[in-house]
């Protein structure tokens, strides 16, 4: 046991050390932890392993507190929501493994657990759908989370129909909401957005993009409220390479649907 605890000491030691020769000065800094129900405040946050491998990574921001413990992300895919969910995980437990963290400030209250629900796959051992797996990861941090937890969520209910998926995601973060943990809920959802109306402490965020020549561009830029994007998955597909007839038909066919929905 004592073997295993000085292994240990010595990784996050050694790590620690790598780090701070590694980075400039002004790069990584030392957190700050407030004591009680303190708020999370997070500026210029990085991720630690992606803006080592690109030079131009756009840092963003985080604020949580009790009058403020829900953040909705919202964006198209591939705007940088997960990467965003995953260096707030990174940050905090950097924190409090005793690491400089790569921000220009950061004040954490200490968490007692970090709940994430990112990624979506069977699980062929247990005989799972991704859905079914996706619930039952979802079950497990609604009966253990408490006020001291962070939680941090990706795109729930998008295996099952959009409108179950809705209802699953809505209820599940007012059931956060009462539990007064720090929640980080990302999704592409537009009609979550509506939980700020209803509700003081959600603050909703969206990722910036841009349309160009019927392109998206992706800024990675954090912004206040809801931007929506109209039929950015079949911009999407075509970046990735659809056959132009195929998103032509795909196009019409979102065309009709609409006409139908608003008549």
């Amino acid at each position: 046991m004592l073997a295993e605890v000085l292994c240990l000491l010595d990784m996050i030691v050694n790590s620690f050390a790598y780090t701070i020769s590694t980075k400039p000065v002004d790069r990584y800094t030392r957190p700050e932890f407030t004591a009680g129900d303190g708020p999370m405040a997070i500026n210029a946050g990085r991720h630690p392993i992606l803006e080592s491998l690109h030079t131009d990574f756009v840092p963003n921001n985080i604020f949580l507190s009790e009058a403020s413990n829900m953040v909705l992300v919202m964006g198209p895919n591939m705007s940088g929501k997960s990467t965003y969910l995953q260096q707030i995980c990174l940050i905090v437990i950097l924190a409090q493994v005793g690491c400089y963290v790569p921000a220009q400030f950061a004040s954490l209250r200490v968490v007692d657990r970090i709940f994430t629900r990112i990624g979506t796959g069977d699980n062929v051992e247990n005989n799972s759908s991704t859905f079914m797996t996706e619930m039952k990861e979802t079950a497990f941090i609604m009966q253990n989370v408490s006020s001291r937890s962070l939680v941090v969520v990706d795109e729930l209910g998008r295996a099952t129909s959009s409108s179950d998926g809705l209802a699953i995601a809505w209820s599940c973060c007012e059931h956060l909401l009462s539990l007064k943990g720090y929640t980080v809920f990302a999704t592409h959802m537009e009609g979550l957005s509506e939980l700020a109306t209803m509700y003081p402490n959600v603050k909703v965020l969206h990722f910036e993009v841009d349309l160009r020549n019927g392109l998206l561009d992706f800024k990675f830029r954090l912004k206040d409220g809801v931007r929506r994007v109209p039929h950015y998955g079949l911009l999407l597909a075509r970046v990735a390479g659809l056959p132009t007839s195929v998103i032509d038909t795909a196009t019409s066919i979102t065309s009709r649907i609409t006409e139908q929905v608003q008549l």
